[in-house]
């Protein structure tokens, strides 16, 4: 019956920018050209949720061609036959794009088939198997936005983009700045490992590598995200068809308006523009077509304007909507507003808006913009800087980890004083957390506990499969001289490579615990080599495998006196290894570390 009603249904996260909008692209033209995907798909319905007011009542079938439906001219009598038709249908095919751009109230409840209800209660009835449940579904999302749907919601395959691999980085950077440049650019980037991290992500990688050109030959700070948008706009705003077409101090004062739009616009849950919602803000035609005019940069050819589409307008990618409202808030709100919009920076659907007014708050960043706003309209940015901090305070002392990852992406963003010491008085002098999940958040991490002159010592739990975001830490945490005092792996595909990034920290490890259950071919190598690092220690470790990890506990006899407390898993371990561990254990010459161990060693 779960697969019945859930099957069909494939739920696609990923980062801003990491392709799941191009994963949909993807995916219909298999269907559609090469037929290799879905063969027998009579209908698809390809739906782009930022083009929707969350706000109004559609029915089923507007929803499904709401981008066309104003070319759609038929009876109510044949569109309630074609509706009772495609409930039936298995052969149907919805894409739904963009769950995180839809302001969404958390409206709960069961519709019909003939309903006039809001797009948010259609999308929850599709994922629920109660609307359609023989069509196909694929719906993409941000993880966060995703995540805070309550997990019935969440019953179908869950697949999560995590972004480009090296080859995949190494192949656009040469598209973009062609084989004579790519080994200077590659240089720039190896230099910069915290905007190489971000690179990951294809919508950054390719305005990063656009700007690291041009930033090195202006002296400009290149070290985050918000910077490098920032020296986008800087090279949009000087280009040669915006100098012919205004002065400088009114296009700064358009851009102000700008701002006000991308803020409004997140407020309502739009994305998508008309030529009222510019008259709101007071921008007119002329400065809305030459927003839309693309702007070519030099270096590297790279088409970038500030505006697409002529009737119905949007920014080129939410990343810059949310920026130009990130400038709007923290440059041009009264501070009174920005008091009162607190709560809603902690929201998920305002994560990278806030990331990037801490990014603001950097002097170099605030000190860029300055000259490409109008520098007379900014209000109390000392204030609302001063606000913005209070962030910064721990909401629960038991489970630190959501807090610590995002704290430590606004100390990275800002690069600030102020901000990072705000971070350190609030944080424990020894920090229980879980490992990053994603390898673009280790950077932050590793650049927020680097700004502790005091020793720092850490609680660090790894859960898989993501092995290349914790080795990346685990490397990190050793270059930095940062104390891992308890480790706990749980469901780590273990590697050579995973393996080396963890053993320098079992010289100075209290705790230990290792949990894994997949059928690895090599765990004993590793576990040997895990053993060996342990024989070396001056003082004793603490212990406990479980799952296939127990099963090669007796690769640990050799080390027995630099373990003060053995746990494992009898029923993972024969009963032949257990008796070899036992008698290993009776002939230790010390009786208290023998009765230490033999109480410990069922668990």
């Amino acid at each position: 019956m779960h697969v019945e009603r859930y099957g069909n249904i494939v739920c696609v996260v990923g980062q801003p920018g990491v392709g799941k909008s191009t994963v949909l692209k993807m995916l219909l033209n298999c269907i559609i050209e090469d037929k290799s995907v879905k063969p027998d798909t009579e209908f698809f319905f390809p739906i782009s949720l930022k083009n929707f007011n969350p706000d109004k009542k559609i029915s089923l079938l507007e929803f499904l061609l709401h981008d066309s439906w104003s070319d759609w001219n038929h009876s109510d009598a044949e569109n309630q036959a074609l509706i009772l038709f495609l409930y039936n249908n298995p052969n149907v095919l919805i894409l739904i794009d963009g769950w995180d751009e839809l302001n969404t109230n958390l409206r709960v409840y069961e519709c019909q088939l003939e309903s006039i209800d809001y797009p948010e209660v259609f999308i929850k009835n599709l994922l629920m198997g109660k609307l359609l449940p023989k069509a196909a579904k694929v719906i993409t999302s941000r993880p966060d936005q995703f995540y805070e749907l309550p997990a019935n919601y969440r019953q179908g395959l869950v697949s999560e983009v995590r972004g480009m691999d090296k080859p995949a980085k190494r192949n656009l950077t040469k598209q973009m700045c062609g084989e004579a440049n790519l080994e200077s650019v590659e240089k720039l980037l190896s230099d910069r490992p915290d905007l190489d991290a971000l690179c990951d992500i294809p919508v950054q990688c390719i305005h990063i590598i656009a700007c690291l050109n041009s930033s090195v030959s202006s002296g400009r700070e290149m070290n985050s995200m918000t910077q490098v948008l920032i020296s986008t706009i800087i090279n949009i705003k000087e280009s040669d068809h915006l100098k012919a077409n205004m002065s400088e101090r009114k296009l700064g004062r358009e851009l102000v308006k700008l701002a006000e739009l991308a803020y409004e616009g997140l407020s309502a849950g739009k994305l998508v523009f008309q030529q009222n919602d510019f008259d709101k803000v007071g921008i007119n035609e002329q400065t809305v077509d030459m927003f839309l005019h693309t702007y070519v940069e030099k270096s590297q050819h790279l088409k970038t304007k500030m505006l697409q589409g002529k009737k119905r307008s949007c920014f080129p990618h939410i990343i810059w909507q949310e920026v130009f409202a990130a400038v709007h808030l923290i440059l041009f709100m009264a501070k009174e507003d920005f008091r009162r919009c607190m709560d809603t920076f902690t929201n998920p659907h305002w994560k990278v808006v806030t990331r990037f007014m801490f990014g603001i708050c950097n002097s170099a960043s605030y000190k860029d913009l300055k000259v490409i706003f109008q520098s007379c309209e900014i209000k109390d940015y000392e204030r609302k800087k001063q606000v913005l901090k209070s962030l910064i305070t721990l909401k629960d002392q038991n489970d630190l980890s959501k807090d610590v990852i995002t704290f430590s992406g606004w100390v990275h963003e800002a690069n600030d004083a102020e901000i990072s010491q705000e971070f350190k008085e609030c944080m424990p002098q020894c920090i229980a957390m879980r490992a990053p999940r994603h390898l673009t958040q280790v950077p932050d991490v590793l650049f927020a506990f680097n700004t502790f002159k005091t020793a720092l010592s850490l609680n660090l739990t790894i859960v898989g499969p993501d092995d290349a975001a914790y080795e990346a830490l685990l490397v990190g945490l050793d270059e930095s001289k940062i104390w891992v005092k308890r480790l706990n792996i749980r469901n780590v595909e273990m590697t050579e490579s995973t393996t080396e990034a963890l053993v320098p920290h079992l010289e100075g490890m209290n705790i230990f615990h290792m949990e894994t259950w997949s059928d690895n071919k090599k765990l004993e190598v590793y576990m040997k080599e895990i053993s060996k690092r342990i024989m070396d220690r001056k003082k004793k470790i603490k212990l406990k495998l479980v799952g296939t990890a127990a099963e090669h506990a007796k690769l640990f006899i050799p080390c027995l006196d630099k373990i003060s407390e053995l746990k494992y898993d009898k029923d993972c371990l024969s009963r032949e290894d257990r008796c070899l561990l036992e008698d290993e254990i009776e002939k230790l010459a010390s009786p208290k570390v023998k009765q230490i161990l033999i109480c410990c060693i069922i668990v």
